[in-house]
């Protein structure tokens, strides 16, 4: 598999994601999803965030899909704002909260665990990773604060006009954007995504959601994996050079180890 493809699927799990692209790019950075807030909206009376289903637990009765969809409809019930409303209000208005900050103010030791709590929350981990002990206080913490945790797997909206500043700092005026599997790449000036409108549902970007943005001449390159709570910035030194990623957005910069689930690798710290 060349480069160019390994643009479109990314490391699989358990291998190190810098040599994973074969030299096409020497320099990840790491952009955690940050949590936030939004004056006056309390996420108790908002639907936001992943519906999560256990497959065991569907009755009998019912087959998957219709489950799915009673389950979806029980959440709605006395939410006052749709996750839509949430995420379209939350990137004109919201307040980021960095997980520097969670960690500290709720007890956790550092990033890692923070990322273990969110992806257990999910059901993302196995269970000899899983805590649910931590993913509880999290829950816990943020229910009492008025705080919305991230979303994995996508770009998320608070952090859309950052990434599109990424790519035009670059000297791109246009850029790929692809969906998870490759199959829906357009080719779109970078105004558009500096728009204030989501990404997702934009009739000129892919229908199943935007999971990739590439630079042109590929020297540059964002990607969220499917339930990660960060998004992955790569590019070679003379491209990164001047961006200024680490004050745009919190996070860590790659060793030539680092994985996907980096919680169970020793810790990176966070860039100042």
């Amino acid at each position: 598999m060349d480069t160019i493809d390994r643009d479109k699927f990314g490391p699989p799990d358990g291998t190190p994601i810098l040599p994973w692209f074969g030299g096409a790019y020497t320099h990840g950075f790491v952009a955690l999803h940050p949590f936030f807030t939004v004056e006056g909206l309390d996420p108790k009376t908002c639907e936001h965030g992943t519906l999560v289903l256990s497959g065991s637990a569907a009755p009998a009765t019912l087959g998957l899909l219709e489950w799915m969809d009673e389950e979806a409809a029980n959440r709605r019930v006395g939410k006052e704002i749709d996750p839509e409303g949430v995420d379209g209000v939350a990137k004109r208005y919201g307040r980021q909260i960095g997980w520097r900050t969670i960690c500290q103010q709720a007890g956790f030791a550092d990033h890692r665990e923070l990322d273990q709590a969110l992806r257990t929350s999910i059901g993302g981990l196995r269970h000899d990773l899983a805590d649910t002990a931590k993913s509880d206080r999290l829950a816990s913490y943020c229910s009492q604060h008025r705080i919305f945790p991230p979303t994995e797997g996508r770009f998320e909206p608070l952090m859309q006009t950052s990434l599109a500043a990424v790519f035009r700092r670059a000297g791109n005026n246009q850029l790929i954007v692809g969906d998870e599997f490759g199959d829906d790449e357009r080719l779109v000036n970078v105004s558009l995504l500096e728009q204030g409108d989501l990404w997702d549902g934009m009739t000129d970007l892919p229908q199943y959601g935007v999971k990739r943005l590439i630079a042109p001449d590929h020297s540059l390159l964002a990607w969220v994996h499917w339930d990660s709570f960060y998004t992955l910035i790569l590019g070679k030194a003379e491209a990164l050079q001047g961006l200024k990623i680490a004050r745009l957005f919190e996070g860590f910069w790659c060793s030539d180890e680092t994985e996907s689930y980096w919680l169970t690798q020793p810790c990176i710290p966070l860039v100042e």
